[in-house]
């Protein structure tokens, strides 16, 4: 939750920033405009706080789709498997997702403790 609030503070500053409005002509993501931007420590000590709380909703939603793929176990055996490889190949996708978004934070951690 408090990553979610952190994400949005991020996000409600930017749009205050003047380059908000020429990121959204651009077609540039938030995400990446919030990674140009950043220069100073504390800025990257928030975007590894933002890319840990994705890595941990990634591996929520991960865990979700390995229970859910255990779950199947009535209907037909076609079906049941099309639906448990549907989960699994959702948490696998999920799960690596996490571990990039782990690196990015990892990235940002590193920045953070640089000298200016």
């Amino acid at each position: 939750m408090r990553n979610r609030i952190a994400g949005a503070l991020l996000i409600g500053a930017l749009a205050l920033s003047p380059g908000f409005a020429s990121a959204e002509e651009s077609g540039a993501s938030v995400e990446q405009l919030l990674v140009d931007m950043a220069d100073t420590p504390a800025d990257h000590a928030a975007l590894a706080k933002y890319y840990r709380g994705k890595a941990a909703d990634a591996r929520a939603t991960a865990g979700t789709h390995q229970s859910m793929g255990r779950s199947y176990g009535g209907g037909k055996a076609a079906q049941r498997q099309q639906m448990e490889s549907h989960c699994k190949k959702i948490s696998e996708e999920n799960t690596a997702m996490a571990a990039e978004y782990e690196a990015l934070a990892k990235l940002h951690d590193e920045e953070a403790k640089k000298p200016q």
